[in-house]
């Protein structure tokens, strides 16, 4: 065979062979989930109309906990110096770099990694990822250490360390997009060149979400709604504070709260008052029915991180959003948005007239960033996988030449 063929020949191998990613996420893409699950379904729609399918690497249970203590004493401590503080820790480390490992030694299409997972031990999934010379396209759900409550895997302390070290991770990625222009502004202040990709709802919910909008017929003058999943800790503070505001201003608006969603049962000591309905977990009928009679959603959170996916979901559906300046980040241009810093502000928002709010126009530029940038990062890792390949076909060539040259030599020197 000829170089060039034969160069051909492998090229469209490797090519054959680069339909599927692997993905690191915490969640299913599940359109009836909560934001966490949205975002994933987001994402995994746009890598499917870039042609690609996606492998989800699972967490698989190692139940070696010598073998995890090695592992994490190879990866953490002597490769890659993270600063672990307790051998639990280390063996939980190992844990991690054991599952990702099998995951890339098994993968066999394209090397590049959708990486969403960042927190607990999968932090450290992009050092494995260049260890199997894998691309890392990172595009965390939110940065976690600015999540209140939460710490860093390796050493148990919170902010401002934990924060440092999720950044040393995300600094790994070859490339990183985040949902937040806040988060965006961070990482780039700290030398990590993030794009930006807002959440848009994928086909399968926008189609709901229009729907639904068809049906709304006007705005109920006094009837408003608290919505969110009371599980999630910043959610939970922020609508005990909400609740807190409301009863404050209750002499001077005429208002109904009803509040759902999953968790929100726990609630039930916060809203004794005649001005709340309490639904708790509610199905999607209900939901639909609440939605169809409220005003505006209310939405207030204390402190959070990455951006609200029911804010764009809830103006497409035709349903204004007033919201703290913390909950409207990255939001604050979105007409039909009505952002308050303090009671008066919300007090003379909910007395308002407002206006029913135009269809949130599609992110299209953000997204055909994220496609380029995807495609780009499958083309090198391509390009790095043909030279592998194209490396380890011409040695085992040239010894099987080797091995011919060496058997026709002997065969010469046994002739009389």
């Amino acid at each position: 065979m000829k170089l060039a063929s034969f160069i051909h020949h492998v090229r469209k191998n490797v090519k054959k062979m680069s339909h599927t990613i692997l993905r690191s996420s915490f969640f299913d893409a599940d359109k009836n989930g909560h934001g966490g699950n949205r975002r994933t379904a987001q994402l995994e729609e746009l890598v499917t109309s870039a042609g690609y399918g996606i492998s989800d690497i699972g967490r698989d249970e190692i139940r070696d906990p010598i073998g995890n203590l090695f592992s994490g004493v190879h990866l953490v401590i002597n490769k890659h110096n993270f600063p672990v503080h307790t051998p639990r820790r280390l063996v939980a480390s190992g844990w991690a770099y054991r599952f990702y490992k099998k995951a890339f030694t098994e993968h066999s299409n394209v090397k590049l990694l959708l990486w969403e997972a960042n927190r607990e031990h999968c932090l450290i999934a992009p050092y494995v990822a260049k260890d199997f010379q894998f691309k890392v396209l990172a595009v965390p759900h939110n940065i976690e250490a600015l999540v209140p409550g939460n710490t860093d895997p390796f050493t148990g302390k919170g902010f401002p360390l934990s924060l440092e070290n999720e950044l040393k991770c995300l600094s790994q990625a070859d490339s990183v997009f985040c949902i937040s222009r806040e988060e965006q502004w961070l990482l780039r202040s700290y030398g990590i060149e993030a794009d930006f990709l807002p959440y848009y709802p994928p086909k399968s919910i926008l189609s709901e979400l229009l729907k639904f909008r068809r049906m709304r017929d006007g705005l109920i003058d006094n009837r408003f709604l608290i919505l969110g999943t009371a599980h999630n800790p910043p959610t939970y503070v922020g609508m005990i504070q909400q609740i807190q505001l409301l009863n404050q201003i209750s002499k001077n608006v005429d208002f109904h709260i009803d509040i759902a969603g999953y968790g929100t049962e726990q609630l039930q000591e916060y809203c004794d008052g005649p001005n709340f309905t309490l639904h708790g977990t509610v199905d999607q009928g209900k939901l639909n029915y609440l939605l169809s009679n409220v005003k505006a959603i209310l939405v207030h959170q204390k402190a959070g991180a990455g951006a609200l996916t029911r804010i764009p979901e809830m103006l497409i559906a035709g349903v204004p959003i007033i919201a703290n300046s913390n909950a409207c980040r990255s939001a604050f241009d979105y007409p039909g948005v009505y952002c308050y810093d303090n009671q008066v502000e919300l007090a003379a928002f909910m007395n308002k007239s407002l206006d029913f709010p135009p269809i949130l126009e599609r992110p299209v530029a953000a997204e055909r960033r994220f496609i380029d940038c995807f495609k780009h990062l499958v083309s090198l890792s391509t390009e790095s996988q043909f030279e592998t390949t194209f490396d380890s076909s011409v040695r085992a060539i040239s010894e099987k030449l080797s091995s011919v040259r060496s058997h026709e030599a002997k065969l010469s020197g046994d002739r009389p």
